[in-house]
């Protein structure tokens, strides 16, 4: 029983593994069993248990573990972010230096999030970069954010040898970033000296796009008047809702066109 426990478990893994090899997202809108469309995840099980006895024989008689609910998918996220995250840490505690870049972002909840990624060279000599995590930020504060990242580089780098093979850090060119008396950097140096900043070349590269496509007086119009028509809902609830009634009309319409068209397709294809 245990083996066969195993067995089922690891094809669950392989599901949640395929989605998360190309971006799909698990859960459906309707995952019940009289669902046509339960979602990917949902999908690939039934798949897997029709070319499969064993898993078509667990998913009709399981009645304590089916391994097919959110509550599941979500553990086995969970379990899969902690192996992937340790043996990411082992990568770095195992490198001879080791370099860091973080920035700010919001997400869909308007909550601040620091992003924490690192780069190292590897064994064979080659320069790997790697995501470690998301922490929220209570506001963007040189204190906040230096306190997150310290937070992440104590665990990963515990030992005094950790501390000297931090070589360098890298943020935007935002002064809470670069300040020299009280900026990020600075926070960070005092703990790891070693840690020289760099300002990100990406977001240089970014602002010299921005600069340039400014100077076009077409490009700068649009800009404005973009920007404007995002100040002009925001700045009224009653525009809001009706902003989002007319969003609601759409997406009806493109849903009926959708269906219209994967009809036609369907159509098309049998009828040859």
């Amino acid at each position: 029983m245990r083996r066969l426990n195993h067995y089922i478990l690891s094809k669950l893994i392989h599901c949640v593994k395929f989605c998360g090899a190309f971006e799909l997202a698990l859960g459906g809108h309707d995952e019940t069993e009289e669902s046509l469309n339960p979602g990917v995840f949902r999908g690939l099980v039934d798949f897997v248990s029709s070319i499969d006895s064993a898993m078509e024989a667990h998913l009709k008689s399981a009645t304590v573990f089916k391994g097919t609910s959110k509550t599941i998918q979500n553990e086995l996220l969970d379990c899969m972010l902690e192996v992937t995250r340790e043996t990411i840490v082992q990568q770095l505690r195992s490198t001879d230096y080791l370099a860091f870049e973080s920035d700010d972002t919001t997400d869909v909840s308007t909550k601040t999030q620091s992003v924490l990624v690192f780069r190292f060279i590897d064994g064979n000599s080659k320069v790997v970069e790697r995501f470690h995590c998301f922490s929220y930020l209570k506001d963007s504060s040189a204190d906040r954010i230096s306190a997150a990242i310290l937070n992440e580089l104590n665990l990963i780098l515990p030992e005094r040898r950790g501390k000297e093979k931090l070589i360098a850090q890298s943020y935007d060119g935002a002064s809470v970033m670069r300040g020299a008396s009280g900026g990020v950097k600075k926070l960070i140096r005092e703990l790891y000296p070693n840690a020289h900043y760099l300002h990100c070349y990406a977001h240089q590269l970014n602002l010299i796009m921005e600069q340039a496509a400014l100077k076009i007086s077409r490009v700068r119009m649009f800009s404005k008047e973009l920007g404007g028509i995002s100040a002009f809902f925001s700045r009224s609830p009653k525009r809001t809702e009706v902003l989002d009634s007319g969003k609601k009309n759409t997406k009806r319409v493109c849903n009926s066109l959708e269906l219209h068209q994967s009809s036609y397709q369907y159509n098309s294809r049998t009828q040859r």
